[in-house]
């Protein structure tokens, strides 16, 4: 891609054209926008197929999180997996970095968010909660963690694929073992990452996250899908995050019920299962 063509990726819009490894992509439209990066659906000129771009226009090697993305996801160029999305290919000029990857459905936040009462069924909140766990499974196999566990990083597939859920979003992921399956050791102390509502305990002591935390993240986000909203809910992120790690807590006592109210009596036990787990 030369820099004449995509001198200013960052504001291309609708109507574009680009070349990327000799191919030609016009395009369509913007579905994501953020303060570092956006999301782009593309179309390959020849083919008709279409395609999500993302975008990141940060120069500060600090901020980059895309190359997250292309690590986790040529891990499985080879071996591809059940909902894990396809990786296309990816470039860069001097102004910007991008990835082009298979292009998916909404995502789980933002479907539970337009149900009624913000939550979903039962049945279908335990077929997503089953389905989100085996992706997790699935990163956490190649030796990566996600540290950011939550609804909006797991989307559905198109059409025929609808009923599959891929987790995407890889910008906080970290190594936890080497290629060999050693693992590496935890660090004294870690920055809290990833969305605050969902956050370990562990996460909110700063400490090291192991694949523990994200279990942890993934039990909040699926007591989410079913109750619609979390008792901490109301909370500023930004401004409340401690008050958000004492609300953990106290629902590991007295404020226990507050936290399972409405879910399966099931999920007691399985919380009990997730802070036991070394």
């Amino acid at each position: 891609m030369s820099d004449e063509q995509f001198n200013a990726l960052s504001i291309l819009r609708p109507g574009r054209t680009f070349v990327h490894c000799g191919q030609k992509y016009k395009v369509l439209k913007q579905i994501w926008l953020g303060p570092f990066s956006e999301v782009m659906v593309v179309r390959e000129v020849n083919t008709n197929e279409q395609f999500a771009m993302k975008i990141e226009k940060t120069k500060d090697p600090q901020k980059s999180v895309l190359k997250l993305d292309v690590f986790v996801l040529r891990e499985f160029e080879k071996t591809k997996m059940l909902g894990i999305p396809q990786l296309i290919g990816q470039g860069r000029t001097r102004e910007i970095k991008y990835l082009i990857m298979q292009l998916l459905g909404p995502d789980l936040g933002k479907l539970r968010r337009s149900l009624p009462g913000k939550k979903f069924n039962l049945t279908t909140a335990l077929r997503l909660s089953l389905q989100t766990l085996d992706r997790i499974e699935t990163l956490h196999n190649t030796g990566w963690l996600s540290r950011d566990i939550k609804a909006n990083n797991f989307a559905i597939g198109l059409k025929n694929d609808s009923q599959t859920v891929y987790i995407i979003d890889f910008g906080f992921a970290r190594r936890f073992r080497d290629r060999d399956g050693n693992f590496y050791q935890p660090r004294s102390s870690a920055a809290l990452m990833g969305s605050i509502y969902y956050s370990s305990l562990a996460a909110h002591a700063f400490k090291d996250q192991c694949r523990k935390d994200d279990i942890e993240s993934w039990f909040y986000m699926v007591c989410e899908f079913i109750k619609g909203l979390l008792p901490w809910a109301n909370a500023d992120p930004r401004d409340d995050y401690m008050l958000i790690g004492e609300w953990k807590r106290y629902a590991r006592g007295s404020g226990r019920y507050e936290l399972l109210k409405g879910v399966p009596e099931e999920f007691d036990k399985i919380l009990e299962i997730i802070d036991n787990t070394n």
